[in-house]
């Protein structure tokens, strides 16, 4: 089952999370809310395989994603003889979905900025072009699995190198994403890519500014932090540290990739969101219980600090031990031998040279 992308509004009537299984033993489930425009029905954005866009440029070759809002077709541009990936959104006046265009002209301007940065970690937008009422995004198409399928394909969880590589480079990608002035605030498996060992970084439907970041209750349940989310089931207002809200996304997808498992799922109500949003609300974290170092069990509380104006930022996590490699003992110990041996190579090349000039 493809992934969906969730926007909350408002919460939504039903209390359940859609989980889907995806043919793995010990297999995460993906969990998706089911908001009520997100219900089965042919949109208005379905596009026929064959059809060509942009005076016979770009031909949609097959879909690769549906969510509530657009859906995602792998294509061709015919002029580079290069795969792309065709977002296409419905901007007619009787869409049956209605994106505000405000939103659109935001993913799109955060994209394009974002794009002239030489970054392998982001997806690149290559083009805009329309085709009637639809509004097609034209992306890079990367080929590879998202992370959710990538820890399902390795047995359920990551071990903790493979999972330091991935999230080094996610960090890394949200720094460019906050160095340009935006924050993501849908930072969750399913909006990175794994291809030939590299992460990208996808879907900046929900960026908005630094400065003007406002709306609360948005994002995706599972990974909103706890200023997002308010006490009486609606969703707060005024302005708030967005940096911090992608920091904690980011904590949540690190506990994913280590233990398969979703922090603040209720093990008594697994599918229910309230309760997931209660844990959030009350700092109720699962326990670890895979081996993990101390050094990243550390990492993730204090990335899910309760308090945003506590909660490590991400230039300090870039910075913590984990991170830099120093607190891993295999890493340290190797460090050592490569030291060693360097020590071993460069007093030879010294007395290799001084027999040199002795002979003479």
């Amino acid at each position: 089952m493809r992934r969906c992308d969730v926007v909350v509004i408002k919460y939504p009537q039903s209390d359940t999370i859609e989980t889907r299984s995806v043919g793995y033993a010990n297999a995460i489930h993906r969990r998706t809310h089911t908001l009520d425009y997100a219900t089965p029905f042919r949109m208005s954005t379905e596009i026929a395989r064959g059809t060509v866009v942009d005076n016979g440029r770009y031909e949609v070759l097959e879909e690769i994603n549906r969510g509530g809002t657009a859906i995602v077709y792998r294509g061709v541009d015919r002029a580079l003889s290069l795969d792309v990936a065709l977002k296409v959104i419905d901007t007619g006046a009787d869409a049956k979905v209605r994106v505000p265009l405000g939103a659109v002209k935001r993913e799109i301007k955060y994209a394009t900025k974002l794009s002239d940065k030489q970054n392998n970690s982001l997806c690149r937008l290559m083009n805009v072009v329309n085709h009637g009422d639809l509004l097609i995004l034209v992306w890079e198409f990367v080929r590879g699995s998202d992370v959710l399928d990538f820890i399902n394909e390795n047995g359920g969880y990551l071990r903790e190198n493979v999972a330091r590589n991935l999230f080094s480079q996610l960090v890394h990608a949200i720094q460019t994403i906050h160095a340009q002035g935006f924050c993501h605030r849908d930072i969750k498996p399913e909006n990175a890519i794994i291809s030939d060992g590299r992460l990208k970084l996808i879907d900046f439907g929900l960026a908005k500014s630094l400065e003007s970041a406002k709306t609360r209750g948005i994002g995706t349940p599972d990974y909103m932090s706890p200023e997002l989310i308010s006490q009486d089931g609606e969703p707060k207002s005024g302005k708030y540290d967005a940096k911090a809200c992608d920091v904690w996304s980011s904590a949540c997808m690190l506990y994913i990739m280590l233990t398969g498992k979703y922090p603040f799922q209720d093990a008594q109500h697994p599918n229910n969101v309230k309760m997931t949003l209660r844990n959030i609300m009350d700092g109720r974290i699962a326990p670890i219980t895979r081996n993990v170092s101390p050094q990243v069990e550390d990492l993730i509380l204090r990335m899910l600090n309760p308090d945003p104006a506590k909660r490590l930022t991400l230039r300090e996590v870039a910075r913590h031990p984990w991170l830099t490699d120093e607190g891993d003992e295999a890493t340290r110990e190797a460090k050592k031998k490569k030291v060693s041996s360097q020590w071993i190579i460069m007093d030879r090349l010294r007395r290799t040279f001084r027999s040199m000039t002795t002979s003479r």
